[in-house]
């Protein structure tokens, strides 16, 4: 099979059982799509967002990145389940809080609906933590389904809180926060 390029959701809002903050959570599964055949070529920027629907959950911090694959759709849904897994997500309920959520939001424009997998992902569209990142790699991104611009997409869930984390607070916060968990210091 060639290459297909896939885009995938990123987020999480609860610390790992080993206590891993869900961004540490979400770099480390980011690193093990390779070993699923899965290359990144581009990772937007991390963002800060309120849960949706609005819950008493805390915050997730979601990313998007855009990879390259020879797996067809179905091994690539499997493979981030998989990684999923291995950080401990169980699927219980619909939008709990989660340490990790691995999201096929689309793969090489592709428009499939089955009992297995449905991309692109069907409410991708209605989730600025998911168009926002988007829209930062690729402002020209047209969603297979609704022929639309991400950047129009966008207009119409303006209504979503969203913050861009600043890379520079956060790579100081995770020099600091590697340095105690490596020291296992209490704060």
């Amino acid at each position: 099979m060639q290459n297909q390029k896939i885009i995938i959701g990123i987020g999480g809002n609860i610390k790992s059982n080993d206590g891993f903050h869900p961004i540490i959570v979400a770099k480390k599964a980011i690193n093990l799509l390779k070993n699923y055949s899965i290359e990144i070529t581009e990772q937007s920027s991390w963002y800060e967002t309120e849960p949706i629907p609005k819950s008493d959950q805390p915050n997730f911090f979601n990313c998007v990145v855009f990879a390259n694959t020879t797996l067809n759709e179905l091994d690539v849904l499997n493979s981030l389940h998989l990684i999923e897994h291995e950080f401990g997500r169980i699927r219980k309920k619909v939008n709990e809080s989660r340490v990790i959520d691995l999201d096929l939001i689309d793969y090489s424009n592709k428009i499939l609906t089955n009992d297995e997998i449905t991309i692109p992902h069907p409410r991708a569209h209605k989730r600025r933590f998911v168009m926002e990142p988007l829209a930062e790699l690729n402002p020209n991104w047209v969603h297979p389904i609704l022929k639309t611009n991400v950047c129009k997409i966008l207009k119409k869930i303006n209504n979503q809180k969203i913050k861009i984390i600043n890379q520079e607070k956060l790579n100081w916060f995770f020099s600091i926060y590697y340095l105690i968990k490596q020291y296992k210091l209490e704060i």
